[in-house]
């Protein structure tokens, strides 16, 4: 399977993530966003709200970086911050004018999506996300001690 100039399992993967992250870039920038935009505003509609403290995007960004993203929602009025000091979160939450943006987003990403993901079938996209499933589930239940 592995040559002298293959790379390993994990390259592919990170390779992988940041062509997404710049394909999804470059497609959002026309409505100044990004994919972590996107990945905060889908997150608040999937749940209704977002917990800063919990996003994704959090693992790929500085805290000024990922602080600057969240601020960016906040100054086109789409999104508001809701401080939970008893609970130390920051909830992140849609206002009418996110809400109504979404939409278009959504759409944006959907077709970006579709060209990202042209090249493969329906049915090694599923093949693919079920074998990287399995890997996460494997590689988290493994007990180490």
């Amino acid at each position: 399977m592995a040559n002298e100039t293959s790379y390993g399992f994990g390259w592919y993967l990170k390779e992988t993530d940041q062509a997404m992250t710049r394909y999804m870039d470059q497609n959002l920038q026309q409505i100044g966003l990004t994919r972590f935009h996107w990945q905060i505003m889908n997150r608040i509609n999937l749940s209704g709200f977002a917990v800063k403290e919990k996003l994704y995007a959090r693992n790929y960004l500085g805290l000024e970086e990922l602080n600057e993203v969240i601020d960016s929602l906040v100054r086109r009025g789409w999104v508001r911050i809701v401080k939970q000091t008893e609970l130390d979160e920051t909830k992140l939450l849609f206002t009418d004018a996110g809400e109504n943006m979404f939409p278009e987003v959504a759409a944006k990403v959907k077709e970006a999506g579709e060209q990202m993901f042209a090249p493969i079938t329906k049915e090694e996209y599923e093949t693919t996300v079920n074998i990287l499933s399995r890997l996460i589930d494997h590689m988290n239940a493994k007990d180490f001690e």
